[in-house]
């Protein structure tokens, strides 16, 4: 009798779980989801790069790209905190299934007028 009480009782309650795809949870104030670079500020200095210790990132100047390795990221908030220009910000949303290995990014290089020569 044991047996079919637990499946009766079992079967009037609520599921213990949530229904994922359609019930989304949402993330703690401190939950670090993703990074989010953004290209508008960047000067391509390689601060980011040189302070990542598992290096993920990787600055080509010559090719105005910022290149990040999202599976080598440690999530260790070392590229937001040294970078001069904030350009590089971590979010608290979940990274969706089936990311992309590297997330690469072409940093648009604003030309500054330059002095006009001396008379």
């Amino acid at each position: 009798m044991g047996m079919l009480n637990l499946v009766l009782t079992n079967i009037s309650r609520k599921p213990a779980t949530r229904l994922y795809p359609f019930e989304i949870r949402a993330p703690y104030a401190e939950f670090k989801g993703k990074i989010v670079f953004n290209p508008e500020n960047c000067i391509l200095c390689g601060i980011c790069q040189k302070k990542c210790p598992p290096d993920a990132i990787k600055v080509t100047k010559d090719e105005k790209k910022w290149e990040l390795n999202v599976f080598r990221c440690i999530m260790c908030t070392e590229c937001v905190t040294s970078c001069p220009k904030d350009c590089i910000i971590i979010s608290n949303e979940r990274a969706k299934t089936g990311a992309k290995e590297y997330i690469k990014i072409l940093v648009p290089k604003v030309d500054t007028p330059k002095a006009a020569p001396p008379k």
